[in-house]
């Protein structure tokens, strides 16, 4: 997000919404310019990575899965093993989680995701 606030290059083919007006909020919007784009692009665009094992942030920073903390992909509530190979499909609802959080708290997070999307 702060790439496209300092008008930073990102994806042409996908990125994250930085008109949000209220209540929305940069981020809670991506919009796809193409069809058929897999996740890793947006990642990828933003100079992160994103699959099964790690999150590798734009600093280099990995945040993989070991020990008690783990990465887990969800599409419309329902957790999904292809991370950076999904493939978008129009209103998808998507959280990456990282951390030891309990079921309560991913499904915390799970309701906290907008319909946003629905609007534009």
């Amino acid at each position: 997000m702060e790439r496209m606030k300092n008008n930073q290059p990102v994806s042409s083919f996908i990125h994250v919404d930085s008109g949000a007006s209220a209540p929305e909020k940069i981020g809670d919007i991506m919009h796809m310019h193409a069809t058929g784009v897999p996740l890793w692009i947006l990642f990828n665009s933003v100079g992160m990575d994103f699959n099964k094992d790690c999150i590798t942030l734009e600093n280099k920073e990995k945040l993989c899965s070991e020990g008690n903390k783990k990465l887990i992909f969800f599409v419309n509530g329902k957790e999904n093993n292809e991370f950076g190979n999904y493939v978008f499909n129009d209103l998808d609802k998507i959280l990456i989680s990282y951390g030891d959080e309990s079921e309560e708290e991913i499904k915390n997070q799970l309701n906290s995701i907008t319909d946003f999307a629905e609007l534009h």
